[in-house]
C-alpha cells in the first residue's frame, strides 16, 4: 500500500506542482498576460485543494480510499485535457480551480498519507515521508522543458492528462488498513477518554490557530519556491535550461528530504521539525537573494528542496501528538480549510510584487524575515509538544 500511495500522491501534487512551474513563461506568452495573473492557476489549486480537505476524512470512511483516490486522479486528468484546449486565461484558470483542485484534494496529500499512516502506524512519520517522496516533482521540470520546447505548451498538458491515466490501473489496487486507527489505542496519542475529537474542540484550541499561522506561512514559502523558482534563475542571469535543472534539483532534494524530515520529526517531535525548516527557508533565499553564482544557487536550492516537503509531514506529527492520532486527519483537513488565505495569497502576490518591482527581492527579503520569525514561534511551541515518539515506536 505504500508504493500505492507514493504513486497516487506523486502523480497528483508532483505532476501540478512540478509541472506548473515550466508553464508559467509560456502561459505568459499564450494568453499575453501578466505574471501575477498567471501564477493565480496554482493558487487555484491550492484553493480547491483546501477546501475539500474537510471532507477527505469523511468522504474515505463512506467510499474508501479507493474511489476518492481513483476519482481524484481522473479529475486531473480531465483538468489537464481541459488546459490543453483551454483558448483563454480565464478558461485556464476555472481548469485549475474546478478540475485540477479538487483532483489534487482527493488524490494527493492528505489521502495518501491516510493510507499510508493507517497500514504502518507504529512509523507514522517515516511512512508518510516515504508517501510524500516528490520523486516525480524532480523530474517533472527538465521533461516538461523539453516538451514545450519541441512540441508545445498543449502537448505538455496532453502528457500529463495521460500519465493519470497510467496510473489508474495501480489505484484500483488501493485496500483499507486492516484495523482501523482510531481502533487500536496503543497507535495513537488520544485525546481525554480516548475519544476522537470533534471539529470543534479543534477549532477551539488557541494552539490550532497559533499552528495554522506558522504552519500556514511555510506552506505558502514553499510553494512561492516551486511557482517562481525557473524565472527567478532566468532573472539572475541563468539561461532556461539551468534555471529547470534548479527546479528538478529541489525536487531531487525534496526525495531525501521527506524521508530524513519524516526520521526527524520521529525522534524531535514536529514542532521542532518546523523550526528548522523554517530556519532552512531563510538561510536559502537569503543565498538566493545575495549571489547569482550557480554553485552557491545550487546549495540554496537543496537546502529549500530537503526542507520543503517536510511541513505537511511535521505538521501531521504534532497535530497527532497534540489533539489525538485518530483526530490528526480532522486537525490536517480544517488546517488546510482555513491556511487558504495564506496559500492561495501569497505565490500570486509574489508575482504581483515582481511586475511591480521588477524583480523578486523583496519576496527574497519577506521570506527571510519571516522564516526566522516562524521558527522562533515553533521552537516556543516545541516546548510543549508532549512524547515525541508513541509507545509502539518505542519498541
Amino acid at each position: 500500500m505504500a508504493l500505492r500511495a507514493f504513486l497516487a500522491q506523486n502523480s497528483a501534487v508532483g505532476l501540478a506542482y512540478g509541472g506548473f512551474g515550466v508553464t508559467i513563461l509560456p502561459m505568459q506568452d499564450r494568453f499575453d498576460a501578466g505574471r501575477g495573473a498567471v501564477s493565480l492557476g496554482l493558487s487555484l489549486v491550492v484553493l480547491s485543494t483546501g477546501l475539500a480537505a474537510p471532507l477527505v476524512a469523511s468522504l474515505a470512511q463512506r467510499f474508501g480510499l479507493r474511489r476518492i483516490i481513483v476519482t481524484g486522479s481522473m479529475l486531473c486528468c480531465l483538468g489537464y485535457a481541459a488546459l490543453s484546449i483551454a483558448p483563454s486565461l480565464p478558461l485556464a484558470l476555472m481548469a485549475y480551480a474546478l478540475l485540477l483542485g479538487p483532483g489534487v484534494g482527493l488524490a494527493g496529500t492528505l489521502p495518501s498519507s491516510m493510507l499510508a499512516s493507517g497500514w504502518y502506524p507504529h512509523a507514522r512519520g517515516r511512512a508518510i515521508g516515504v508517501t510524500t517522496m516528490p520523486v516525480v516533482l524532480a523530474i517533472t521540470p527538465i521533461a516538461g522543458v523539453a516538451i514545450i520546447t519541441r512540441f508545445g505548451l498543449p502537448a505538455f498538458f496532453l502528457t500529463l492528462a495521460g500519465l493519470h491515466l497510467l496510473t489508474v490501473p495501480m489505484l484500483l489496487g488501493i485496500e483499507e488498513a486492516p484495523v482501523p486507527e482510531r481502533a487500536s489505542p496503543s497507535t495513537m496519542s488520544a485525546p481525554p477518554h480516548g475519544r476522537v475529537m470533534t471539529l470543534q474542540a479543534i477549532v477551539s484550541r488557541r494552539l490550532f490557530w497559533i499552528i495554522l499561522i506558522g504552519g500556514g506561512l511555510l506552506n505558502a514559502a514553499g510553494i512561492i519556491g516551486t511557482v517562481h523558482m525557473v524565472a527567478v534563475g532566468i532573472e539572475r542571469g541563468l539561461p532556461p535550461s539551468q534555471a529547470a535543472m534548479l527546479a528538478s534539483l529541489m525536487g531531487a532534494a525534496s526525495i531525501f528530504g521527506a524521508v530524513g524530515v519524516g526520521w526527524l520529526g520521529d525522534r524531535l517531535g514536529g514542532a521542532w521539525s518546523l523550526a528548522l525548516i523554517a530556519i532552512g527557508f531563510a538561510i536559502s533565499w537569503a543565498l538566493i537573494a545575495i549571489t547569482g553564482w550557480l554553485p552557491m544557487m545550487i546549495l540554496a536550492i537543496l537546502m529549500l528542496g530537503a526542507a520543503g516537503p517536510g511541513v505537511f509531514t511535521s505538521l501531521s506529527l504534532l497535530f497527532g501528538h497534540l489533539f489525538g492520532g485518530a483526530s490528526m486527519p480532522r486537525a490536517i483537513g480544517l488546517f488546510s480549510m482555513f491556511s487558504v488565505p495564506f496559500t492561495f495569497c501569497l505565490p500570486p502576490l509574489a508575482g504581483w510584487m515582481h511586475d511591480v518591482v521588477g524583480n523578486y527581492l523583496p519576496v527574497m527579503i519577506a521570506i527571510m524575515c519571516g522564516g526566522f520569525l516562524i521558527a522562533i514561534l515553533f521552537s516556543l511551541i516545541g516546548r510543549r509538544e508532549p512524547a515525541r515518539k508513541n509507545p509502539i515506536e518505542r519498541s
